[in-house]
Order: structure tokens, then C-alpha cells, then sequence
């Protein structure tokens, strides 16, 4: 194949899902920064640091606002792009094969099969990109004081060393398990809402005799309903995960607060009650479904884009640079 063709054809289904997810995933953890700064923050203090509520949440902004001003709300942001932009492209890579590669009969099988197919791909996918994850976490714990990052790879260098593969790797468990119903709800309701709404054209008021597909808008609306539906279900986990992230910060690795998941699960709820399972639950409703609306429309029409056949010099640019250091 020429150059010329090349650079003018578009780019496999597989290729076009991993780029389409990267590209999903950094775009939404810009816009979501801020709001996701303020959960994790509120899902490590303790339970006599912090207030709950609306009083919790303005007094928080107010002190990342204090300590590092408006760059404090995007604390993080590059080790977030790193994460989530691998994170996305594995996941939506590994859900489009496994739907597509599946048989027939068992594709008609829509909401269990989908569910069980988003699982696979976010456990696969946390796998891939949990260390970024984990030294994410810390850096955004470092607004509460001075920062005294060097960087993520240096983060990383000095993580394995005084920690070792476990400390790359704490919190996984919950992580694993959180992710499993987090996004098999995901998938299976952004994915059969899809289904839904084109096949029966719903609602009526959204589809005029032209339109064959659904819109950005629409594609916004089921992300936001299947996003907050999944996060919800999800939630105890992924605080669990962020407290087992983040203790023997600024202890050199030594000091240890929970022994494991099952642990930190008992303590928390022991002395900090169940509600501590879900504190952040408002910011994160309020992030999540921009979170996961952003994500999938982004996913969305950039994938559409990639798989277009439309020659414009933009695309003709971009597919001369994706050729280059993917074959």
C-alpha cells in the first residue's frame, strides 16, 4: 500500500478503538479534574477532620484553593492523562473485541453479555494502568501540604524502589473488584440504551425523518444516566482502594494503617461508620456523569471519525502520523 492510500484510508476497527480511547480518556480527565481532585481528598480525611455535606466540600476547595491556587484543582492531571488515555484505550479495545468476537446467539444476549464483556475490559484495563493510578492518588494527596512531587516517573522510580511491586500495586483487589460492577453497568447501559433508542427511534421528539444515528447529544444524556448508575454501585470500593493507596505516604513505605482490603473495609466502617464508605459521593455523582457522558462521546465521534472515509487534510495528517509508529 502507497503512502498516499495509506495516509487517505481509514484506520482499522482495533487501532481506531485504541487511539479513539486514549484520546476519550485524556479529553475527559482534563474536564473532570477539578471535581475528582475534591473526592479523592474527601475520600482520605478522617472522619473528625472533615465535615460532611456542602460545608465539607467549600471547605476543601477553599484549602486546595489556598495552597496551590486554581492549578491545585488540576493537581495531578498529566499522571491522570497517563493513566486514564492507556486506561480507556485498553478498555475500549478489549469491549470491542470481545463483543464482536463473540457468537451470534450469544451477542442477542444483550444486557448480561455486554455486562459481562465491559467487566472483563475494565478489569484487563486496571490492571494495565494501576501504577499511574496509584502514584496519581499520591500527588494529589500532596496539595494538602507543600508539594514535593519530582514528576511521575520519578514517582514511580522511587515508589518501586522503597515499596516494591506491592506498593505499585496496592489497593488492586478493590480496584479489581470495583471495577467489575462499574463497568459491566456501564457498558451494559450505555451500550443497550444505544440499541434501544435506535432501533425503536426513542424518544420521538429527538428523531426526524433524516436522522439515521444517534447525536452527540443523545450520546451525552445515556453517558450521564449510566455513568451515575454504575458509580454508585461502585463506590465503597473505590474509597477502600484510595485509602489503601495512599497510607505510608510520607512515611518512607514503613508505616502500614490497614493490613488489606477486607481490613480497611472493617475499620473504616468500625470506627468511621458506613456513610465513611461513601464520602465524595456528591462530588463524585456531580463528576461522574460528566465523567462518563464526556467519555463516551468523545469515544464516540472520534472512533466515527477514524473509520470515516471522508479525505480531508486533517484526517489525511493525522492517519500519516498513526501509519508512522503503528506499523
Amino acid at each position: 500500500m502507497s503512502a498516499s492510500s495509506s495516509a487517505s484510508s481509514p484506520l482499522p476497527s482495533g487501532q481506531a478503538s485504541v487511539v479513539a480511547g486514549i484520546v476519550a480518556g485524556c479529553v475527559t480527565r482534563t474536564c473532570t479534574s477539578p471535581l475528582d481532585v475534591l473526592k479523592i481528598l474527601l475520600q482520605l480525611e478522617k472522619q473528625k477532620q472533615v465535615q460532611h455535606g456542602p460545608s465539607a466540600i467549600a471547605d476543601t476547595c477553599r484549602h486546595i484553593y489556598n495552597t496551590n491556587g486554581l492549578r491545585g484543582f488540576w493537581k495531578g492531571n498529566f499522571a491522570g492523562c497517563c493513566r486514564l488515555g492507556p486506561y480507556a484505550g485498553v478498555k475500549f479495545f478489549v469491549f470491542e473485541t470481545l463483543v464482536h468476537g463473540s457468537p451470534p446467539d450469544m451477542v442477542t444476549t444483550a444486557h448480561s453479555h455486554r455486562a459481562i464483556c465491559g467487566a472483563c475490559a475494565g478489569m484487563l484495563a486496571t490492571v494495565a494502568a494501576y501504577p499511574l493510578e496509584v502514584v496519581r492518588t499520591r500527588i494529589i494527596l500532596q496539595s494538602l501540604k507543600p508539594s514535593t512531587s519530582t514528576g511521575i516517573v520519578q514517582d514511580l522510580v522511587t515508589l518501586s524502589k522503597a515499596e516494591g511491586m506491592r506498593g505499585l500495586y496496592r489497593g488492586l483487589g478493590p480496584g479489581l473488584l470495583g471495577s467489575i460492577p462499574f463497568e459491566g453497568t456501564q457498558f451494559a447501559c450505555f451500550e443497550s440504551a444505544k440499541v434501544y433508542m435506535t432501533s425503536h427511534r426513542w424518544p420521538s421528539w429527538r428523531w426526524h425523518e433524516e436522522k439515521q444515528s444517534l447525536e452527540t447529544l443523545d450520546y451525552l444524556v445515556v453517558g450521564c444516566v449510566a455513568g451515575a448508575i454504575a458509580q454508585i454501585v461502585a463506590y465503597p470500593f473505590d474509597t477502600v482502594k484510595k485509602r489503601l493507596q495512599a497510607q505510608a505516604f510520607g512515611a518512607g513505605g514503613q508505616q502500614r494503617m490497614y493490613r488489606g482490603m477486607v481490613d480497611c473495609l472493617v475499620r473504616v466502617v468500625r470506627n468511621e461508620g458506613v456513610l465513611a464508605l461513601y464520602r465524595g459521593t456528591l462530588p463524585n455523582l456531580l463528576r461522574v456523569a460528566p465523567h462518563t457522558a464526556i467519555m463516551f462521546t468523545t469515544y464516540e465521534l472520534t472512533k466515527h471519525f477514524l473509520l470515516s472515509e471522508q479525505p480531508t487534510m486533517l484526517r489525511k495528517r493525522y492517519n500519516e502520523l498513526v501509519h508512522r509508529y503503528l506499523e
